[in-house]
């Protein structure tokens, strides 16, 4: 019996605010030019993978993504509460240069531990988040091939833990740099066994 259940994590095409280089965390802005090509090209990339769902953070950023995806793809995508990017507090809607010369943006930013922005997540926190809720998903549908369209500090998070050895410059053993930035719209294949709970590269 196969307990392998194939999945492909990306993330959103680039953001007006991608661009500007600003904090998004959750709140939004919508997808460039740009982004929105990247979102089809992503969509191209699925075409032969024989994707049978498509699932979302309920951000709109990664709605239009998947939305883009879905029209080629003839798929509905499903948003997933669980799966939104991480809660930076009285960071967000702030441009990167008014917060990277804090003693703790290094730590909060490329770092898996407690520390986080005032009002905001822990990338601990988060972790433990997308990780119960992706857990949650792929039990629950272990026969399908799921395309999941999530975000860039999700994916330094989950895969800096799991799946290290594709990750430069990564490691958690005494909070080690994970500071790796994913593109918009990078596509990563993985699986879950259903049996051990492990997660795999492909």
């Amino acid at each position: 019996m196969n307990n392998q259940t194939t999945f492909y994590l990306a993330r959103h095409g680039q953001t007006e605010w991608n661009v500007a280089q600003r904090i998004q965390g959750q709140l939004d802005s919508p997808l460039t030019a740009q982004g929105k090509q990247q979102a089809a090209l992503l969509a191209e990339q699925c075409r032969p993978l024989n994707i049978t769902q498509i699932l979302t953070s309920p951000l709109g950023r990664a709605i239009q993504t998947a939305d883009i995806c879905g029209q080629a793809l003839g798929l509905i995508p499903i948003p997933i509460k669980g799966f939104e990017e991480r809660h930076f507090g009285d960071w967000q809607g702030k441009f990167t240069y008014q917060v990277n010369t804090l003693s703790d943006y290094d730590e909060i930013t490329s770092q898996i531990t407690d520390c986080k922005p005032m009002q905001g997540e822990s990338s601990k926190q988060l972790l433990a988040r997308f990780e119960s809720t992706l857990r949650d998903e792929l039990e629950n549908a272990a026969k399908e091939v799921s395309l999941i369209v999530i975000h860039g500090d999700i994916l330094r998070c989950f895969m800096a833990q799991f799946i290290p050895h594709l990750t430069p410059n990564s490691g958690t053993q005494n909070n080690a740099s994970t500071g790796y930035d994913y593109k918009n719209a990078e596509l990563i294949a993985l699986s879950y066994d259903q049996e051990t709970g492990v997660f795999s590269s492909l």
